[in-house]
C-alpha cells in the first residue's frame, strides 16, 4: 500500500478535519482585538496541523503493516494449498478436461454416423434411379416419335443430376476417395465432351478442340467431374448455333486447357461470386434454373487436388475457364492427401 493510497482511503475524514480548522480560524480572527491574538491562533493551527500529520503516519503505518500482514498470509496458505493439494487439483482439473473431450467425441461420432447414413442411402437411392433411367433409355431406343428428342434430353439432364448428387455426397469425403495415378488429361476432356453431347447437338453448338495431349498425376475420377461441370454449364448459356473452343497450352509452370464459350456471359459484379457456394447471379434466373453448386464442388475438389480454375468474361460475349495443372506440384500434393 502506498501512502497515496492511504490518503485516497482517508480523505473524507481529511476533508471534515478541514472544514473545522477553516471554521475556528474564522470564528478565532473575527474576535481577535490585535497581532498578539493572531500570532496565537497560527501556532495554534501549525500545532494542530503538526499533529495531524503525525496522526495520518501513524496511521498509514499501521494500515501497512495489516495490508502486507494479510498478502503474506495469503500467500502461504496458496502455498500451502498447492503443495499439499496441487495433484489433487490438477487431477480433478485432467479429469473433468477428459470427461469433456469424451462427451464431444461421443457428440463427434454420433452425427459423423447419421452424415454416414444419409451418405449410404442417398448413393443407394442414385443406384436405384439409375437402373430407371436405363431402362427409360431403352425405351426411347424404340420410339420415333417426334416428341422423343425433348424426352430424352430430358432424361440426359436427370442423368446429369443423379450423377452430380452422387459425386456431391463423395465430395465431402473426397480425400478419402481419391485414388492417385497417371492421367491422360486430354483424354478425359474428350470423355466429358461426349458425356454432354447431347446438350451440345440439341442447341447445334459447335464444338472445336485444339489438344496437344499432357498427362498429370492425379485422380482421373475428379478431374472428369471438374470437366463435366465447366462443360455442362457452357452448354447451358450458350445460345442455338453457338461455339465452344477447347484448346491446351503450356508454359515453364503449368499446362492449360482452355474452354471459351460466345454465349451470353458473365456480369462484372458476378465473374468474382461464380464459385461462391449456392450463388446463381444474374444469368442463373434467366432461362434455366440453376442451382450455384457446380462451380462451388468443382472448385472445391480442384483446390484439394492442387488444381487452378480461372474464369475470365465479357457480358454478352464470352465466357473462358482456364483449368490449370501445375507442373511438379501434382504428385506431392496428391500424395499427401493418401498418406
Amino acid at each position: 500500500m502506498s501512502i497515496g493510497d492511504y490518503l485516497k482511503n482517508q480523505k473524507l475524514w481529511l476533508i471534515s478535519n478541514a472544514i473545522i480548522l477553516i471554521i475556528i480560524n474564522g470564528i478565532l480572527f473575527s474576535s481577535a482585538s490585535d497581532n498578539r491574538h493572531t500570532s496565537d491562533i497560527l501556532y495554534m493551527d501549525l500545532l494542530i496541523i503538526i499533529i495531524q500529520l503525525f496522526t495520518i503516519y501513524y496511521g498509514y503505518i499501521k494500515d501497512k503493516k495489516k495490508y502486507e500482514h494479510v498478502i503474506t498470509s495469503s500467500i502461504e496458505t496458496l502455498n500451502k494449498m498447492n503443495s499439499s493439494k496441487g495433484d489433487y487439483f490438477i487431477d480433478l482439473l485432467l479429469d473433468a478436461s477428459r470427461k469433456q473431450q469424451n462427451k464431444f467425441l461421443e457428440i463427434e461420432e454420433e452425427y459423423k454416423k447419421g452424415i454416414n447414413e444419409i451418405q449410404d442411402y442417398t448413393t443407394q437411392w442414385v443406384h436405384d434411379i439409375k437402373v430407371n433411367i436405363a431402362v427409360c433409355d431403352l425405351l426411347l431406343e424404340e420410339m420415333e416419335d417426334k416428341n422423343s428428342k425433348d424426352f430424352r434430353n430430358q432424361i440426359e439432364q436427370i442423368k446429369f443430376r443423379v450423377n452430380h448428387i452422387l459425386h456431391v455426397t463423395r465430395a465431402n469425403h473426397y480425400d478419402k476417395d481419391l485414388i492417385a495415378g497417371e492421367v491422360d488429361v486430354c483424354h478425359l476432356v474428350r470423355s466429358a465432351i461426349k458425356e454432354n453431347a447431347l446438350f451440345f447437338i440439341n442447341k447445334n453448338i459447335e464444338i472445336n478442340t485444339d489438344l496437344d495431349p499432357f498427362n498429370v498425376i492425379s485422380d482421373k475420377r475428379w478431374i472428369f467431374y471438374i470437366f463435366c461441370q465447366i462443360l455442362n454449364n457452357s452448354s447451358k448459356y450458350t445460345p442455338e448455333g453457338g461455339t465452344l473452343n477447347i484448346s491446351t497450352k503450356e508454359d515453364d509452370y503449368a499446362y492449360y486447357v482452355i474452354i471459351k464459350d460466345d454465349g451470353i456471359g458473365i456480369t462484372k459484379e458476378d465473374i468474382s461470386r461464380i464459385f461462391d457456394k449456392g450463388f446463381t447471379g444474374k444469368n442463373g434466373k434467366i432461362g434455366t434454373k440453376s442451382t450455384g453448386m457446380g462451380l462451388y464442388y468443382a472448385n472445391k475438389i480442384a483446390e484439394k487436388l492442387s488444381i487452378g480454375i480461372n474464369a475470365q468474361s465479357e457480358e454478352g460475349e464470352y465466357t473462358e475457364f482456364s483449368i490449370v495443372f501445375y507442373k511438379l506440384s501434382d504428385y506431392y500434393n496428391v500424395s499427401s492427401v493418401l498418406l
